[in-house]
């Protein structure tokens, strides 16, 4: 018999003013986060005019996306307000918004942006499809969706309690992501499974232990990517066409 999960309340681990380590570790991961979104849209980045991001925590990728020149005006809404933790340093200000959501429905009209995405969000949601269908409604060209596969042969009880506990009640594979995404009636046109950045391996740790974890990560995705799926937790992220 498997032993019960300690549930507290959900996502309480957003609320409130972040701390200077957690905003540093945002800015670190928005590098991540951001380049995945531009390797998939590739050359079709030009299309991408106006960004909405459904989730945006402390609006760091946002502010990247605008640094690489991903689109040119940037709406970003959370279900906490994001503007106590906005992280902005050396971005204009004046091309971004930002704004609340209930959680379901988002107020702007069908069609509004032309990249809609939600990067880390939907290992979060109790409604996945519904959430889905609204960011699809949204979306004039792309809509962009990124999740850790944390299922895998060394998941344990602990580690998906450590998780639970930010606010992870989804927990994908590789193949789940993709059947959630297509039962939501998303048509993919990109899918990319990704480490993180030696800056991500090594900000909780040395520099000399994140060269070596990163080393031996990316070989493995890279020799053998299924295999390294099943064994540990990556990114995986897709890009689907609004349709």
């Amino acid at each position: 018999m498997t032993a019960s999960f300690v549930v507290g309340q959900h996502n309480a681990h957003y609320e409130g003013v972040y701390s200077a380590d957690e905003r540093e570790w945002r800015r670190v991961c928005a590098i991540d986060k951001a380049a995945h979104i531009a390797d998939l849209l590739g050359a079709t980045d030009g299309q991408v005019e106006n960004v909405l991001e459904v989730g945006c925590g402390t609006g760091a990728v946002l502010a990247r996306l605008a640094a690489i020149r991903v689109g040119r005006s940037f709406t970003g809404i959370d279900i906490v307000d994001p503007r106590a933790n906005l992280e902005l340093d050396t971005t204009d200000a004046s091309t971004f918004s930002w704004g609340t959501y209930d959680g379901r429905t988002i107020a702007f009209p069908d069609a509004s942006f032309d990249l809609v995405y939600a990067s880390h969000v939907l290992e979060h949601v109790p409604e996945p499809r519904a959430f889905l269908s609204e960011l699809r409604r949204l979306a004039r060209r792309f809509i962009f969706i990124e999740v850790p596969c944390e299922l895998h042969a060394r998941t344990s009880h602990a580690a998906l309690q450590a998780t639970l506990e930010i606010g992870h009640i989804n927990f994908y594979t590789p193949d789940t992501f993709r059947l959630l995404l297509e039962t939501s009636g998303l048509e993919t046109c990109g899918f990319g499974i990704y480490d993180h950045s030696l800056a991500v391996h090594q900000f909780h740790t040395s520099r000399l232990k994140g060269l070596a974890k990163g080393a031996v990560r990316k070989a493995l995705l890279t020799i053998a990517p299924e295999l390294a799926t099943r064994l540990a937790t990556y990114h995986c992220a897709a890009l689907c066409k609004a349709v």
